[in-house]
């Protein structure tokens, strides 16, 4: 930056900032204010006395203007916490702030709807803004309202403690209050004191209150509590294990902004570096509103949307955000591509066209013309031996393979050679996602060939049967026949002496 005015919009910012801060507000970055800015923080942004039409505020509550027009609140807990300490420390959180309110927090059962949701994610999760990983912003809020107001968002990158005795790491349960301060309509105080106020502060969690300043701002909205010490009160959550991503049999797996993503009925999980991300599975609902729950293909389009499919009908999604008009029939997405239903779909960049796969064809698309090539379908069997109706497709990261996957398995098809690897299917369980112990394909819908071996094994079988007769037979008709030649010598010898007593009376008699 340079030049007179420049240099005045520069201090007034840091004089902004400073004042937010707690400091001396001389707009120059001096080292008290370089290290205050280091300091990790809430990611929503700061309200300056400007912002608020001219009213001055000095180290003191803000108000949104936001607030709920009813008294008891929804919440809901990920599943993937359980009931243990982490979940315990969040709902303290709601404990805090219930007990200077007339609010009363329910917590819901997973996949229902409530007014305030709570995700842990990193990078991408849904928004416009992303976590940057350790340190610098830790969770951000939303203001009452309809739609993501009042869900809460917490890095899961961050060194998260429980209960932590010293100042190592970041406490849960004090950023939980700060977020859920926001979720009810609180901007950040220029109270350094105040749990609102920008930057994260330890404290000892085991005996927290909240500071005056926060009780005014809260019950400026929301008035006094009905009665002192009042505690969290919750409803039962209803028992819905999560299912396991090592048991395979997916929906659908594709990869979008470069990460895979794998969809199971009313779940999905995100998998990173052949690893499932933290507090995952995690109920489709919860990450894109207005998305169904068993979904049958997504993939990320060239111009950065992404597209899920389910029978006849298709969503489009800007980042977590269902475009206005969705869903629509699956026959107005373009020309020529099958109607009633998309197996797979993937944006193939190497060629810049979209490819969608049903039962055992496939279609070539141009996403520009909207429409498919004239000379398409065709037999799916051109990409080498994978099963028809694949539930994944997907890109390696250097683009010079394509994956299909179905079931438990996986193909790997070379895009140089333009010719299908040997070796596979494999399991994409241990190769993609970590799962040790999983079994290598064996089901006949996993390994086609598996049936010819049936057939052969019958037919062995049947060919042992068959030497067994051949030979058992001539032994048997052998049997037989040296049975019936002692049945006729047994015969023979006992008609024998009558003929010896007959001729040994005509020799008496001849005598005589």
């Amino acid at each position: 930056m340079s030049g007179p005015l420049s240099v005045q919009i520069l201090s007034r910012a840091v004089s902004d900032m400073q004042r937010v801060y707690g400091l001396e507000p001389t707009g120059r970055l001096d080292a008290a204010t370089l290290t205050a800015m280091q300091r990790p923080r809430c990611a929503l942004p700061d309200r300056t006395p400007e912002d608020g039409a001219g009213e001055v505020r000095t180290r003191r509550f803000a108000l949104t203007g936001q607030r709920w027009d009813k008294d008891i609140l929804e919440e809901r807990i990920p599943p993937s916490l359980g009931l243990n300490r982490t979940s315990n420390a969040i709902r303290r959180a709601f404990g805090v702030w219930s007990s200077v309110t007339p609010l009363c927090f329910q917590e819901r059962p997973a996949g229902d709807a409530a007014d305030i949701l709570l995700l842990f994610a990193s990078g991408f999760h849904g928004d416009m803004s992303l976590f940057d990983g350790k340190g610098g912003s830790l969770a951000h809020a939303f203001y009452p309202g309809p739609g993501t107001g009042g869900d809460m968002h917490f890095d899961a990158d961050e060194p998260w403690t429980l209960d932590a005795q010293n100042q190592e790491g970041i406490d849960l349960f004090l950023v939980a209050v700060h977020e859920l301060g926001h979720a009810l309509g609180l901007e950040h105080s220029e109270n350094p004191a105040a749990i609102m106020a920008p930057f994260y502060q330890w404290s000892n969690a085991q005996n927290f209150s909240l500071h005056g300043d926060d009780i005014a701002g809260v019950q400026r909205m929301y008035g006094e509590a009905l009665q002192a010490g009042r505690s969290l009160k919750t409803t039962e959550p209803l028992r819905n294990a999560p299912p396991s991503i090592c048991d395979g049999d997916f929906d659908t797996v594709t990869l979008l902004r470069g990460e895979m993503f794998v969809f199971k009925g009313r779940w999905f999980w995100r998998v990173r570096r052949n690893r499932v991300l933290e507090n995952y599975p995690m109920p489709i609902s919860v990450f894109w509103n207005g998305l169904p729950d068993d979904i049958d293909a997504a993939y990320e389009r060239h111009d950065g949307k992404f597209v899920f499919f389910k029978g006849d009908r298709f969503w489009l999604f800007r980042e977590a955000d269902v475009l206005p008009g969705y869903p629509q029939p699956l026959h107005q997405y373009g020309r020529g591509i099958p109607a009633h239903r998309i197996d797979t779909a993937i944006w193939w960049e190497p060629k810049e066209f979209t490819y969608f796969f049903s039962g055992d064809r496939y279609w070539r698309y141009n996403e520009e013309t909207r429409s498919a090539d004239h000379d398409f379908p065709k037999p799916i069997s051109r990409w080498g031996k994978i099963p028809a109706s694949p539930r994944g497709a997907f890109l390696s990261d250097d683009g010079a393979s394509t994956y299909f996957y179905k079931g438990s398995s996986y193909w790997r098809f070379d895009n140089r050679r333009t010719e299908a690897d040997r070796g596979y299917p494999r399991s994409i369980l241990k190769d993609f996602m970590g799962c040790v112990g999983a079994p290598e394909p064996g089901s006949t819908e996993d390994h086609p060939d598996q049936e010819v071996n049936m057939v052969v094994t019958v037919a062995d079988s049947e060919s042992k049967v068959m030497t067994l007769v051949m030979v058992t037979a001539p032994l048997l008709l052998i049997l037989c026949i040296l049975v019936l030649v002692y049945a006729i010598l047994r015969t023979l010898q006992n008609k024998e002496p009558s003929r010896a007593l007959v001729h040994c009376k005509r020799s008496l008699q001849d005598w005589v």
